[in-house]
């Protein structure tokens, strides 16, 4: 596997954002050896978002693949970092 997809972040991502999000994963996940989560217009992430994070991760870790988070403005990024997830998601 090494295609790589791309996923265009919310600008909220929190439980609302669950089902588009899911659904876009594992489509994904399907073909891809790499997917690329482009934050480029995230602003806010709450413990919703940050647990959904955590479960793609699951996911694609169990189909040899990863998930990477690009493009993180600095607010979002402080936040994934207070919660470790760069030691699980490459995040650039």
């Amino acid at each position: 596997m090494t295609n790589i997809a791309t996923i265009k972040m919310p600008k909220r991502f929190d439980y609302s954002a669950s089902v588009e999000f899911n659904s876009k994963v594992s489509d994904h996940l399907n073909g891809a050896g790499t997917i690329t989560l482009d934050c480029m217009d995230l602003e806010y992430i709450d413990s919703a978002g940050i647990g959904l994070l955590v479960m793609s991760q699951k996911k694609a870790q169990a189909r040899q693949a990863k998930l990477v988070m690009i493009n993180l403005k600095t607010s979002p990024k402080e936040i994934l970092q207070l919660a470790n997830l760069q030691k699980i998601i490459d995040i650039s």
